[in-house]
Parts: structure tokens; sequence; C-alpha cells
């Protein structure tokens, strides 16, 4: 199976069996009782709802600066398909039949390329309504990321048009910049054609434009944004913020229990200070950690210049790696300043083909927790991915895929159409936070906590000698 240009170790069914750590644990426990309530019969409240679009809330046109399309531009620079090009001028002038042979093209010239298949979606649709669903990316900042994530939505909308279900996709670049992410948010707003948004494609941009679409009412679905921030942002009533991909809840806690299984309880803690993520992945950690016997020595900026130099010093037992995306190749100097001498553990920010490439032999026996794995996905989705894209998947396509399909399920129990125009947001709220709503996704049922955030688990995974990834090591069993 051909392998994806992907930010994450990628393949086809590794010999690798993860362990699964269901809500059992005892944090997860705790949070899913006391937040849950118990799943009633499945019925929609009347709606609350205006008549009319208010006033400024329309088709939308987006400004210039931004980089959104809906098949009118092209949003990935490095890639020079001239027929994609030659779609996007046809789609642009309103020649759809055009457009669709062109972007046709395109995709059998670069099966992998979302950005097209989206696009020949978008176009085979034409002018007729349609529900408009935002998706917003890093493309600026990492394309590969962008597109691990427009593959899934470009799964779920191409098996949505096949069912007779009419999803136009916007793509938007936020370059993983606040500003800009805030900038897009108030643009997908404006657009009476959004009924929701996917993204945004990390913590910091999503915590950015979260509060925004909370007050405007327009539900977000968070495919990767793990933050346990987001569960926190202020809510006036209804809540139209949600999240498909376990919090750091679920994850600190995990790498925390197993630290302490292994007998080692004095860890020294590299984090990015100025990262809501890592932030939030510490203090879960920390908070379990000095609960059940153990405690944080020493915690490192990773943000501050050479930490590893605080390694020997630290009188750590093990050592545990917090970085984001921004700190991700200072935490990788650290595990080659370690040498091997601790026992490391970290959060999925490592999950990447590039920890396999930079530091596969000094992190040999890592241990990391994921949010997803093609082995525990249904054997249907991962046929239907590679069937599609003729390549191996990863998590965030996954997880991206689970988010539209919690849409589309929403979208069908509410009976919500085109012509509702903004009134299909309110409608799809009430939807997704009822208490018997569920979808299925990628690795079945999907269900949100009053929250927002999903019920779910995550899986630990350690990184040994392999051959699957073409790094020499794997993620494999724990």
């Amino acid at each position: 199976m051909t392998q994806l240009p992907n930010s994450n170790q990628r393949g086809g069914p590794p010999p690798i069996v993860y362990i699964a750590l269901a809500l059992g644990l005892a944090a997860g426990g705790y949070w899913f009782f006391r937040h849950r309530p118990a799943l009633p019969r499945f019925s929609l409240p009347k709606l609350d709802i205006p008549a009319q679009i208010p006033t400024g809330l329309g088709q939308g046109t987006p400004d210039p600066g931004l980089t959104i399309s809906r098949g009118d531009r092209r949003l990935f620079g490095d890639n020079p398909n001239q027929n994609l090009q030659q779609g996007i001028a046809a789609f642009k002038a309103g020649d759809y039949g055009t457009a669709v042979s062109q972007f046709t093209a395109a995709r059998q010239a670069l099966r992998t390329d979302p950005e097209a298949l989206i696009y020949l979606n978008n176009a085979r649709l034409g002018s007729q309504p349609a529900l408009g669903i935002g998706v917003v990316v890093p493309i600026a900042d990492s394309a590969n990321v962008a597109r691990e994530i427009l593959r899934g939505v470009a799964q779920a909308q191409t098996e949505a048009l096949q069912a007779g279900i009419p999803l136009r996709v916007l793509i938007a670049d936020d370059g993983n910049d606040p500003a800009r992410a805030t900038a897009i948010a108030h643009t997908l707003i404006e657009d009476g054609s959004i009924i929701a948004v996917i993204g945004h494609g990390t913590s910091r941009t999503t915590l950015a434009a979260a509060p925004l679409y909370q007050q405007a009412k327009l539900p977000m679905i968070a495919p990767t944004s793990t933050t346990t921030e987001l569960a926190t942002i202020p809510r006036q009533g209804a809540n139209f913020i949600f999240r498909v991909v376990p919090s750091d809840q679920f994850t600190g806690t995990a790498l925390a229990r197993y630290m302490l299984s292994t007998g080692k309880n004095k860890p020294v803690v590299f984090y990015n200070s100025q990262s809501s993520y890592s932030k939030s992945l510490l203090d879960v950690f920390s908070t379990t950690l000095g609960l059940e016997g153990g405690q944080v020595v020493k915690t490192v900026d990773l943000s501050q210049p050479n930490p590893g130099n605080e390694l020997p010093r630290s009188g750590a037992d093990a050592l545990v790696l917090f970085p984001d995306s921004t700190t991700f190749e200072p935490a990788i100097a650290v595990v080659q300043a370690n040498q091997g001498k601790l026992p490391v553990l970290a959060g999925d920010s490592f999950y990447r083909i590039e920890t396999l490439q930079q530091a596969g032999f000094s992190l040999t026996g890592a241990v990391l927790a994921v949010p997803w794995h093609r082995q525990k996905a249904l054997p249907q989705f991962i046929q239907a991915a590679n069937q599609l894209w003729g390549a191996d998947i990863n998590w965030r396509t996954a997880l991206s895929y689970d988010a539209l399909q919690v849409i589309r399920s929403a979208q069908a129990a509410g009976q919500i159409t085109a012509a509702m125009g903004v009134q299909g947001r309110s409608r799809l709220e009430q939807v997704l936070a009822n208490p018997g709503f569920s979808s299925q996704g990628s690795t079945g049922k999907i269900i949100f906590l009053p929250s927002g955030d999903r019920n779910a688990t995550v899986l630990l995974v350690k990184i040994k000698p392999g051959a699957r990834s073409g790094a020499g090591f794997d993620f494999a069993p724990l």
C-alpha cells in the first residue's frame, strides 16, 4: 500500500495490538458519571428560532485577504497539478461541467489529494442548494496535517453525496495563527449557508475561534483539539462546541497510571508553557500522579533555550514529554540528550513519522497515549479509505471523518435542509446536545458528554524496531 506524506506514523495494519484504556479508569469514570445523565428516549425539543435569517447573514463574500475556497482557488501551493488549476478556473466561472472533468483528471493524476476531491464533490453539486460545512486547517503551517484532516472530510462528504445528502465543503486555511483563525471564524459566521464548522486544526486556534462560534450559535466540531480548556469556554444556555477526539483528561490520566504501574513515580516533565494543549496535559498528568502516590519532581519549559541541560540535575526516574507542534524539535533534542537513561512517556504530539525518523533509536521502549489506531477502526471504514486514497490514513483522517459523520447523523435526525438557512444551526445544536444522540464513526459509536467532550477511550503504544513505517521503528504493542 502506498505511503502518504504524513506527519504521523503511516501504514496499513502493522502487527500491532493496542491496549485500550476504557473509561473505567477512575478519572474517566468520575468524569462520565458526574457529567453524563442517563440517556432518555431520543426526542427533539421545540426550537425557538427566528423566522428569517438575521441581518448580515447570507451567502457571504470571503475576505480576499483570507485563504478560503469552495473550489474557486487553490490553497495548497505545493501542488502544481494543471488539471486542478483548470478546474478551479472553470468552477470560478460557473462552468461546473468542465470543472467536474478537470477535477476528475486532477484526482487521477494525484489520488491522495483531498483538495481535488472536495472541489470535485462541490462541482458535482453545482449551484443546487446544499448544506455548507466549513473546514479550517493549518495549511500554511503544516500542509501534511491539513491534508490528513481534509482526507477524512472528503471521504465523509463523498459518502454523503452518494447517499443523496448534499454537503458543500468550504476549506479555510488559518495557518495555525489565532488572529487568522478569528478572522476566518467571523467570515464563516456571516456566511448563512454554513451550518457547522469542523476545526480548527490545533488547540491554540480552536480556543481562539471557539468563543466566537459559541456566541454566534454556530456549531463547531473539533476533530483534533484535545485541551481541557475547550470544555471551559463560557456558555450561556445551549452548548455549540463539541469534539470527537478524547480530551487531555483521558490522555494525562492514562499516562500517569501507566507510569505508576511500572514502579516509576518521580518524573521530570518537559512542556511548552505557551501552549494550552501542553499545559492541559501537564495539569491532568500531575494531578493524577499526585493523587495516586507520585510527584512531578521538575517541570522544564521547552520554549526556553537548551531545555535538555536540566536532565542531569532533575533527580527523576522517568522522562515525560508534552510538546506541542512548535516545540517538537526541542523535545527531540531532549530525547537525544537523555541517551536512553530514563524511560520515556509522551503525548500524542509524538505520534508522527518524524518521531520515528529523527529519534527512533533513542525512543525505543517509549510509551505514547494516542486517540486512534486502524486496528481499532471499523473494517469497512479502513477498506473504504484505502480504496478512495490508494494509500493508508492516520488518526487525524479518521477523526475528521468522524466529525463530518456526526454532522451528517445530526442532519438526518433533525431533518435539516439547506432551505432552513441559519435556522439549521440551532436545529443541529439541539440534536447534538440531546443526551440520546449518537453517531457511527470510524471506531464505532460516538456519544457526547454534556460538556461537548466525546465519551471515548485512549490507546497506549510503544516504540519498537520495525519495518512498516519505513523508518526502522514502529508504534507497536505495549
